[in-house]
């Protein structure tokens, strides 16, 4: 089975040395690197992909943090002990040291099961999940792996650091508490999941709008017709200029109001392609992240939820101009200049909710409550 890769939505090639970002997406640390050439370690910088900001470290790019799950493991698993010593007959794994997370074959497999400080936890490699089997993180400053989180620090640390630097702080095992923050993550998923079908209702309910729009406008303008050729007779140069006019005047009301409805659209649309992109890169992270890359994107992941959540609130129903054509009286139509077809005014519809757009063309929903509007052509 060939190996998935993720890729880099800015170089568009396989990941290379990946580094994720606090909104949990990922890039070649080259391709950052090129991104980022006009700013300094401290500085924000805008996500590639969804313009979310985050800060340089004051190493540069390559501090942030290194991307462990962009490829599926392959489904041949071989013993990550002695298969790389003996290249020319590789010996499959048969069991797993969740302690390790190391794949091993059954030679390989007795000293972790003899440990002088205890045996380790070695099971069948069909018991454990893929995600354990994987290696995980080793700590650059003593060479152990990472194998406890401190909360007061929010990161992971290995043994002696633990002992060095953490020890009067809060911590506890990656492996006891990942299925916490996997459960803290899976909830923000499901939240965030909740608002994307509330926004595609949303987006549903704008695509009838606007047909609503394009009908109103329609019987207005055929009214308009009818009542100019009424009076096209008696008035025929008079008649044609004003049923022009308003013509001119409804179809600019018509293409105003279409922005609007596009405008809210398009705001609708942007939410959902930054919560479904949220949801994407979450679910990638809790599938195919190991322990420490769970633990490591936590904080990063739920506060990136609740923004969203707040920043994305349910829009309320939204109702589009509609337009409507009352004939004049004629009995003003001998005097100069009088406009004897009618007027375009807006109808008063209650109850809706009004769309604005960030500064930075970041489209977010404000529940604020306005008179929306349909328009009438009334009599004079």
């Amino acid at each position: 089975m060939a190996t998935r890769v993720k890729e880099c939505s800015i170089c568009k090639d396989e990941l290379k040395d990946p580094r994720l970002l606090p909104c949990v997406h990922s890039f070649c640390l080259k391709c950052l690197k090129q991104y980022c050439r006009d700013k300094l370690p401290g500085d924000d910088a805008p996500c590639p992909e969804c313009r979310r900001e985050f800060r340089i470290p004051k190493v540069g790019v390559a501090g942030l943090t290194v991307r462990t799950h962009d490829k599926e493991p392959d489904s041949s698993a071989l013993c990550e002990a002695c298969s790389s010593e003996q290249r020319d007959r590789p010996i499959p794994a048969t069991v797993c040291c969740v302690d390790c997370s190391q794949k091993l074959c059954e030679k390989c497999s007795q000293p972790h099961l003899r440990m002088k400080g205890g045996p380790h936890d070695v099971k069948p490699l069909d018991e454990v999940p893929s995600k354990d089997q994987r290696g995980g993180h080793y700590c650059d400053k003593h060479k152990e792996q990472v194998k406890i989180y401190c909360s007061d620090c929010q990161i992971n640390v290995c043994s002696m650091c633990c002992l060095e630097s953490h020890k009067a702080h809060a911590f506890e095992r990656i492996d006891v508490v990942v299925q916490e923050f996997e459960r803290s993550i899976d909830d923000k998923i499901k939240q965030v999941t909740s608002r994307i079908d509330s926004f595609h209702g949303v987006a549903a309910q704008l695509v009838t709008e606007s047909s609503s729009l394009l009908d109103s406008t329609q019987e207005a303008e055929s009214e308009i017709r009818k009542r100019g050729d009424e009076l096209k007779q008696s008035l025929i140069r008079s008649t044609d200029r004003q049923v022009s006019d308003l013509l001119d005047k409804l179809q600019t009301l018509r293409s105003t109001a279409e922005k609007e409805v596009k405008a809210q659209a398009d705001a609708v649309q942007l939410a959902l392609t930054e919560l479904e992109s949220f949801r994407t890169s979450s679910l990638e992270l809790t599938s195919k992240g190991s322990p420490s890359d769970i633990t490591q994107a936590k904080s990063d992941v739920c506060d990136r939820a609740n923004e969203l959540l707040q920043e994305h609130v349910i829009p309320g129903e939204y109702h589009a101009p509609k337009f409507n054509f009352t004939p004049m009286n004629t009995e003003e139509l001998l005097r100069d200049d009088q406009n004897f077809i009618g007027h375009v005014v807006k109808v008063v519809v209650p109850g809706s909710i009004n769309f604005y757009r960030r500064l930075n063309v970041c489209a977010v929903f404000c529940p604020v409550l306005f008179a929306n509007t349909k328009f009438t052509i009334t009599d004079m």
